[in-house]
């Protein structure tokens, strides 16, 4: 990477962790996650090289428009990825809760790795220069820079002397061999299977998805799949896991909880059962609840008490969120963060505030417009056209035959990450040829084009 452009532009593991996180680290640290599907006919790559973070307590929204990759990402961090889907080798999910790193180090110490242990033996040009593996996919030019953390946990296992390939808890401060004393690491969730997969999926990471009625057995009652998730993580059962599941039902604001325990499904109403769905995922008492569209099916009155709920577990729970939705409404009502998603890229990230106030990639600025009266002459805009189906590499913008700024070199060259102005935030980034907007386009897309050619070389 060029002198010049260190300032302005950001690695492909996106803005690092220390740049976006509380003073404990971010919970969840996505790095370069890519997942793909593989049909007869070709490759659809849904989520294509993202990266995010998201600190304890704080709630990221993911917009765009249907077939973004927003509810991939959502099932790409769940393990949810099914054949002929797969999360590919170079991605990553970190899961940085330090409590879990010590409890999975503790009780799955077989698939724990010590990268102390492995540093000794680790030459980085060795391994960049027999994978298909580079220095830039990792978010640095210079292969020696790229710690070896990063490329075990994105799967380059054989080629560092890791050969099992079952390893998913990396521990980075203090040792393996005593867990209750690990200061550092997190839980690769990208290589969880089998038991640990089940115990991070329910009992750290919740969901609560678009449509309650996929998420409920019509032919169980409320209280017993509430029951279920308590005795499968927490080990309750009988009485108690009955008063305990009355005691969440409450907790979400249903009506005379102890009755409607024993109901099913169709008994309850939309928002009720979206109610209900989110006390099962609240039962384990997870840090991290993921909100596919919870509001999308129910009506506005039924959508503001959702969300109110959502709010009043937060702030009582100190759980973190990350809110997908299509609606710019609901994301300036709930988050603290924003990532803008369009065809398996984050094309623009900020704070919320900033991102309203002064957003900077063309779609982000379409989306706002086409919020009914947005406009001054009463008119809704329109973006026209459709989101692509990302089934090529992205060689070019993919917004660029629906961008009202593009010009030539849209069609020729990617846009990267760019940092760009924002009063106040140094977080604000945008994947566009017009950035940065301080110097001649010219010099801009040949930024981009240098940083692009520079991540195809091994």
């Amino acid at each position: 990477m060029a002198i010049d452009d260190r300032e302005d532009a950001v690695g492909s593991s996106g803005p690092t962790a220390a740049a976006r996180s509380s003073a404990d680290g971010p919970l969840i640290d996505v790095r370069n996650l890519q997942t793909a599907f593989f049909t007869e006919k070709e490759t659809i790559r849904a989520v294509d090289g993202i990266s995010f973070d998201i600190d304890p307590g704080e709630t990221v929204g993911i917009v765009g428009e249907s077939g973004s990759g927003k509810s991939v990402t959502a099932r790409s961090l769940m393990g949810l990825i099914e054949s002929p889907g797969r999360v590919l080798r170079g991605s990553s999910i970190r899961y940085r809760g330090i409590e879990a790193v010590r409890a999975f180090a503790d009780e799955f110490s077989k698939r724990t790795v010590d990268i102390a242990d492995l540093e000794a033996a680790y030459d980085p040009d060795e391994l960049f220069g027999s994978t298909a593996a580079t220095p830039e996919e990792f978010g640095y030019a210079d292969p020696a820079s790229v710690p070896l953390v990063d490329v075990a946990a994105a799967g380059y296992t054989d080629e560092i002397g890791l050969t099992s390939g079952t390893e998913c808890v990396f521990v980075t401060d203090g040792s393996a061999s005593t867990p209750e004393e690990i200061r550092g690491g997190f839980i690769e969730i990208s290589r969880l299977s089998g038991e640990p997969q089940r115990k991070m999926r329910g009992g750290r990471i919740a969901m609560v998805f678009q449509d309650p009625l996929t998420s409920l057995n019509p032919v169980y009652t409320v209280g017993n799949q509430i029951k279920e998730s308590l005795r499968q993580h927490q080990g309750i059962r009988g009485k108690e896991a009955t008063q305990e599941a009355a005691d969440l039902l409450e907790a979400v604001g249903i009506p005379d909880a102890r009755r409607r325990v024993d109901e099913y499904p169709h008994q309850f109403s939309g928002g009720m059962r979206q109610r209900a769905v989110i006390a099962m995922a609240l039962a384990c008492e997870p840090e991290m609840l993921i909100c596919d569209e919870p509001t999308t099916a129910l009506d506005v009155t039924i959508q503001a008490q959702i969300l109110d709920l959502l709010a009043e577990i937060q702030e009582s729970r100190d759980v973190s969120i990350m809110f997908i939705t299509h609606d710019m409404g609901v994301i300036a009502e709930v988050s603290d963060r924003v990532n803008v998603m369009y065809a398996g890229e984050i094309v623009e990230s900020a704070d919320v505030i900033p991102l309203f106030e002064d957003p900077k990639h063309p779609y982000t600025r379409g989306l706002l417009e086409s919020i009914p009266g947005g406009n001054v002459d009463g008119k809704l805009s329109t973006i026209e056209g459709s989101v692509p189906t990302p089934n090529e590499p992205a060689t070019y913008c993919r917004f660029a035959p629906r961008c009202p700024k593009a010009f030539d070199e849209c069609h020729e060259v990617h846009p990267v990450p760019i940092r760009v102005e924002s009063e106040g935030e140094s977080d604000h980034t945008a994947s566009c040829l017009l950035y940065p907007s301080d110097v001649p386009t010219a010099e801009a897309v040949a930024r981009h084009s240098r940083r692009n050619q520079a991540g195809e070389e091994k």
